[in-house]
């Protein structure tokens, strides 16, 4: 599990010489640095993989020539770029970091400012709805997002029809008009009449589509559950802690710790119909990832414009020496400061708001000893994980 406490950026120019072979060329190589030690630590890093890059880049090879800002990017193996805001081991006293069943967790903010956990040996399972949702129904739901294929499908030949129909009574009663030299608003009154009822028929359709979400989706937790049944009974030794989240579920395994290579973590992802992106991120960064607290949009505060949407000064990380900050001293003093009011609001706030709710645990008949030093751990880490994430508490989900 690799989440640098100190980031930095370099960027640099080179220009290639010109040979009689190979005329000479320009490139602008931008990478990030991290580490563990210090800033300086880390733009000393970002210098070193610009050396790097640029010497690839000499040596014709096609380069990437700026890595992109995201908070981290599974697909070029660069770690999580969030704040560290606490660190923990489970079961605190008993066992040491070099435990092999110890728990290391590290809680960190993300990039729109909600408290995650990484955690690097208890498998977390995270499920949405939509995929659930396009794998049960896949005639009615497409794959590119949770657009209804049936409504989409509903582009059919009595649909081209209707609009046709129109076009062709519009075109009459212009030539009409024109040839008898009426009022136009003749015309007007049609096309009011032609929008209305067009109209209408949408609403329909959309009415028909949220319901038929909503129904479908209130058919997920017995789906759900069922399956976690059925994976016990032909696996007796397993034990699974069921949660729902405000877009999903959320799957923890508790008879054993994990490391995220484990072929069984891969057999659970498959089996459960984990969120793609998730199990890229978790078999790239070696830990699985909870979220704590509520998604900012998701709560009032901020519908109510009490806090904004986004967290400011997303780039907080890089100073003066990084060559992309073009604020001025006094513009990013207020910019961080605006991220240090934003969080103390934002973390006041989230207690009105529970992460997920938990539903139901489920034990296969052949648990092993609940005494052990890896059953310790995982029985510390949910009652940490519940307790934070407010489960058991009646408040809105967010």
């Amino acid at each position: 599990m690799l989440i640098p406490k100190y980031w930095a950026q370099h960027k640099q120019r080179f220009e290639s010489l010109e040979t009689s072979s190979n005329p000479s060329k320009q490139a602008t190589i931008k990478r990030y640095g991290w580490s563990d030690i210090s800033q300086m630590e880390a733009l000393s890093h970002a210098k070193l993989r610009v050396n790097d890059a640029h010497e690839r880049w000499l040596a014709g090879e096609d380069i990437l020539r700026r890595e992109r800002k995201e908070e981290y990017n599974e697909g070029n193996g660069i770690p999580i770029r969030e704040q560290i805001v606490s660190e923990h081991s489970f079961p605190e006293t008993k066992l040491t970091n070099n435990s092999a069943t110890a728990t290391q967790l590290i809680v960190t903010r993300n990039s729109y400012g909600a408290q995650v956990a990484n955690v690097d040996n208890i498998a977390i399972i995270d499920v949405d709805n939509d995929d659930l949702l396009r794998h049960i129904y896949p005639d009615d739901y497409n794959h590119h997002g949770f657009m209804p294929a049936f409504l989409v499908n509903q582009s059919n030949p009595a649909s081209k029809i209707k609009i046709w129909f129109f076009v062709i009574v519009f075109i009459l009663i212009a030539s009409v008009i024109a040839w008898l030299g009426l009022s136009w608003l003749w015309l007007l009154a049609v096309m009011i009449g032609a929008t209305v009822y067009l109209w209408q028929q949408a609403s329909v359709k959309d009415k028909a589509r949220a319901q038929k979400y909503a129904d479908d989706a209130a058919s997920l937790l017995p789906y759900m559950t069922d399956l976690i049944k059925k994976r016990v009974v032909n696996h007796p030794t397993e034990c699974f802690r069921l949660y729902q989240t405000p877009a999903g579920f959320r799957i923890i395994a508790t008879h054993d710790v994990v490391s995220p290579s484990d072929s069984v973590v891969e057999e659970w992802f498959e089996y459960f119909h984990a969120d793609t992106n998730y199990v890229r991120l978790c078999q790239v960064q070696q830990c699985f990832r909870a979220r704590l607290t509520s998604k900012p949009w998701r709560m009032n505060e901020v519908k109510d414009k009490k806090l904004a949407k986004d967290i400011p000064a997303k780039d907080f990380w890089f100073g003066s020496e990084n060559t992309d900050i073009d604020s001025s001293i006094e513009q990013r003093q207020d910019e961080l400061k605006a991220r240090k009011q934003w969080i103390v609001d934002y973390d006041r706030f989230t207690q009105g708001y529970r992460a997920c709710h938990y539903v139901e645990s489920f034990s296969g008949k052949e648990t092993i000893d609940r005494n052990t030093a890896a059953t310790q751990a995982i029985d510390a880490f949910i009652e940490w994980h519940d307790r934070v994430c407010q489960v058991e508490k009646n408040l809105e989900m967010a």
